[in-house]
C-alpha cells in the first residue's frame, strides 16, 4: 500500500504514475488504453491529469462502470469524464461510452480495444466494500465475481440510480496495472474488513498482484 499524508500528495503521485504509463504505452503500442472510475473522489485527480502535456489523441479512455442514465444526468460518469477531458491542453482523448455505444454497435463491440489490451485501470471502493459496479448481495455481481469472463455486466446497486453497467471482474483483471484509490480512515477500515467477510473489493486485492492501493487518511 502506498500511503500519503494528504489527498493532494496522493493525487500528485498517482497522476505522475498514470502519465508514465500513458507515455510508455504510446511508445510501445502506438496508443494508451485506460479505464477510469466515476464518482466524486477522483474528480480533482482527473482535472490534474487533463492538464498534463500528453498526446491525448493517442489515449483511449473507457469507463470502469456507469449508471444507466442519460448523458446529461448528474449521475452520469461519462458526462463527468467528458466535461473534464474536454479541457486537455492540446488534442482530445477518445472516450468510450458504456451506456450509449454508437448506433448499430453493441457495448462489447464498442469496447473491443479494451478487450484486447488495458494498460491501466483505476478502481475506487464504496463504504459497503463494492468496487466498479460489483456489489455485495447483488446476484449478478456475486456471479461475476466467481467467474473469469471478460465481459460487460449489468448489475443492480442498492442505491439510486440502481441500474448499472460495469466491466466484469475478468476484464478488469486483464489490466496490466490496477490502482485502488481510497481516502479516510473509515474506508481503510472497510478494506481491512473486506478480507474477513470477502467483500467484492477483496476479490481484486487477493487475485490481482498488479494492484496497488493508494491511501490517504485525509478526505
Amino acid at each position: 500500500m502506498n500511503s500519503y499524508k494528504s489527498k493532494e500528495d496522493l493525487e500528485a503521485s498517482l497522476c505522475e504514475d498514470i502519465v508514465s504509463i500513458i507515455h510508455s504505452s504510446i511508445r510501445q503500442n502506438g496508443d494508451a488504453r485506460i479505464l477510469l472510475s466515476g464518482g466524486s473522489s477522483p474528480i480533482s485527480l482527473y482535472k490534474q491529469l487533463a492538464q498534463v502535456d500528453v498526446n491525448w489523441s493517442k489515449v483511449k479512455i473507457g469507463l470502469v462502470d456507469d449508471r444507466c442514465v442519460a448523458l446529461d444526468s448528474e449521475f452520469s460518469n461519462e458526462r463527468m469524464l467528458r466535461e473534464i477531458f474536454e479541457l486537455t491542453l492540446n488534442s482530445r482523448p477518445s472516450i468510450y461510452s458504456l451506456v450509449d455505444p454508437p448506433q448499430g454497435t453493441t457495448v462489447e463491440e464498442h469496447y473491443a480495444d479494451f478487450f484486447h489490451r488495458i494498460d491501466f485501470a483505476l478502481l475506487g471502493m464504496g463504504n459497503d466494500g463494492h468496487t466498479a459496479s460489483l456489489f455485495p448481495g447483488d446476484l449478478a455481481s456475486e456471479h461475476d465475481l466467481k467467474e473469469e469472463n471478460t465481459a460487460i455486466v449489468r448489475t443492480t446497486a442498492p442505491s439510486f440510480p440502481s441500474d448499472r453497467i460495469t466491466c466484469s471482474k475478468g476484464l478488469l483483471k486483464s489490466s496490466m496495472v490496477i490502482a485502488l484509490m481510497i481516502f479516510g480512515v473509515e474506508k481503510l477500515g472497510v478494506l481491512k474488513l473486506a478480507e474477513e467477510i470477502n467483500l467484492p473489493i477483496n476479490v481484486f486485492v487477493e487475485e490481482c498482484p498488479q494492484l496497488t492501493t493508494y491511501y490517504s487518511p485525509s478526505l
